[in-house]
């Protein structure tokens, strides 16, 4: 299922508000939900770490 993109707040780390963002989970502490947004770029950023994260742990080839 893909996700709507929708006009709200990012929580990624921009800090921009009334912009374009996906659902990416929900944040719990102590019992309680939040829904956790993020505007493409700061989505973009995260995929990027990701895949150098992913890259630098990637297994030698036999």
């Amino acid at each position: 299922m893909e996700w709507p993109w929708i006009t709200a707040d990012c929580w990624l780390g921009c800090g921009r508000t009334g912009v374009l963002v996906i659902w990416l989970g929900p944040v719990q502490r102590d019992g309680q939900h939040a829904p956790f947004y993020a505007c493409e770029p700061c989505l973009d950023r995260l995929k990027a770490q990701a895949f150098a994260y992913f890259m630098e742990r990637r297994p030698a080839s036999a």
